[in-house]
């Protein structure tokens, strides 16, 4: 080979290596632009004329088609006739429905008395035949301050002074406050909480609220006042929550990352687990924080004899190597996730292509799984065995034909999709085995919305604090109870309790359950 060619050798080698690196920057650039611009939902449903998206004309033209269930936009509610024209339907408005509300409320009458009650044809004066309702609104009534004296009885026995000249005395006993010397009442207290941790109004954001109502507090009394009550009163609660979860055979669990600037790396976490929505004796949802993300996280939450199986993504901290006696099961939506974003990022949408046969067949499944009739986890999973098992068996044997004739990207996330299959069975292991980890997901979702408005906590006495919070927040909501009322109803019991079982306060209570249900 004669120099010349050589070097034409090795500037097509280099030319086709720089070729490929383009296309790796290129497909990292369309990802980002999704991430950043492209909707979050991964509902995909057919494109209709008119209907925006990210993709190109090619890769609408390529989407069209009866047999893929792809785009972005979540279309309800629409009906496309031949002209290609969309015509949404609106539900007509139930005309009673203003009426009967308006007449739940306290009714007052605000009359307006006529001025001039003479008759405009003869100038007698005109006798009154009645009244009518012209118009009907809601008022508001603002919130207002006042200031509860919690005075006692004091009773003295005559008898006995008049006998043996001794003085006895006896009081009534006043109800313990929640913060004794503080302007910071439970009913105050309450409305912080769930401010803060139910609507996502920050405290140096309700700092204004109090100030209007003219109670004069600060930020650093608010948040001390909310680390100490969930310390004091909240935390035994919690706990008890933990020893439900931990009996339970199945359980979810995630984590979200929470900064802390007192941290040293300001970088904590949020680990979060909660009962299955199926089976699962007590709804609950637990908030913990942690400074990281270590694997030893796991079985301090759970406990050291936990032989349950945990429902999870497939993040390394979740691994049977390093936890021989917990089985973990993977989250479907987690794996269908990867190649939707492969399909998203994609120049070219091939109808026939390997991502959509993927994506497809992983919809079968959870197709199969809404089909199934049961009442009990033994017969759901009697119909897991009998009706899914085929098309989980079809997916993952589908998968191994495939994927070495795949391209790196896409043969990288088959690949963890087929270690993943051990786990992916634990569904035909026991009933109450969800197949997606959506539960728990939706369940962080408002926490992040809360980390958004407040950026930070300040210590971790103030991050653990949160998880207490989140906890019951979440709970009491999985129980339909009213957050605010379960708060107040919490801090005004809690302090004055005597020799009685905490159980009586948590969500699932029968007397919590008539005090605070929506």
């Amino acid at each position: 080979m004669t120099p010349a060619e050589k070097e034409n050798q090795e500037l097509k080698a280099r030319l086709k290596k720089a070729l490929e690196r383009n296309e790796e920057l290129e497909e990292m650039v369309r990802q980002l632009q999704r991430m950043i611009f492209g909707k979050k939902t991964e509902k995909f449903e057919t494109v209709v004329k008119g209907q925006g998206s990210l993709f190109d004309d090619e890769q609408l033209a390529a989407l069209v088609d009866s047999d893929i269930d792809l785009t972005e936009t979540e279309v309800t509610e629409i009906e496309v006739i031949e002209k290609k024209k969309v015509v949404r339907h609106q539900e007509r408005k139930n005309s009673q429905g203003r009426a009967a509300f308006l007449d739940s409320l306290p009714q007052v009458e605000e009359l307006t008395p006529l001025e001039d009650t003479q008759c405009p044809t003869c100038q007698h004066e005109m006798n009154k035949i009645g009244k009518r309702v012209n118009s009907r609104e809601v008022e508001l009534i603002p919130p207002q301050l006042r200031c509860i004296n919690h005075c006692q009885e004091t009773y003295k026995c005559q008898e006995c002074e008049k006998k043996t000249g001794e003085t006895v005395i006896k009081s009534s006993k006043t109800p313990q406050l929640l913060l004794p010397h503080s302007l910071v009442s439970g009913s105050i207290l309450a409305e912080v909480a769930n401010y803060k941790f139910n609507l996502a109004v920050p405290i140096h954001r309700q700092k204004k609220i109090w100030e209007r109502l003219g109670l004069p507090v600060n930020k650093s009394s608010l948040v001390r006042s909310v680390i100490s009550v969930s310390e004091t009163y909240l935390e035994p609660l919690v706990n008890l929550m933990t020893k439900e979860i931990r009996k339970e055979p199945v359980v979810h669990m995630d984590e979200t990352p929470i900064k802390v600037l007192d941290e040293p790396s300001q970088r904590g976490y949020l680990w979060v687990i909660r009962t299955t929505k199926e089976f699962s004796k007590y709804p609950i949802i637990q908030f913990n924080y942690r400074h990281g993300r270590k694997g030893k996280t796991v079985e301090e939450l759970v406990g050291d004899d936990y032989r349950g199986i945990i429902e999870c993504d497939d993040y390394v901290a979740y691994n049977e190597d390093k936890h021989e006696q917990i089985k973990f099961g993977a989250c479907l939506v987690h794996i269908r996730r990867w190649f939707i974003n492969i399909i998203k990022d994609s120049r070219k949408i091939l109808k026939k292509s390997l991502a959509i046969q993927i994506v497809k067949r992983i919809g079968k499944i959870f197709e199969i799984e809404q089909q199934l009739e049961y009442e009990t986890k033994e017969e759901k999973l009697k119909q897991r065995i009998l009706r899914l098992k085929p098309a989980v068996d079809e997916f993952f044997e589908f998968l191994k034909q495939v994927v070495h004739k795949t391209n790196s990207k896409l043969r990288t996330h088959i690949e963890s999709t087929l270690k993943l299959e051990p786990r992916v069975y634990r569904i035909f292991e026991d009933g109450q085995v969800p197949l997606s980890n959506n539960d728990i997901e939706q369940s962080i979702r408002f926490s992040t919305i809360i980390r958004k408005n407040s950026l930070f906590a300040q210590s971790v006495a103030g991050a653990k604090a949160c998880a207490v919070y989140y906890s019951l927040v979440e709970t009491a909501k999985e129980n339909n109870l009213d957050v605010a009322e379960y708060f107040r109803y919490l801090f005004k019991y809690l302090p004055n309790r005597i020799d009685e079982d905490l159980t009586a306060y948590l969500p699932w209570a029968k007397q919590v359950q008539v005090a605070c249900h929506k």
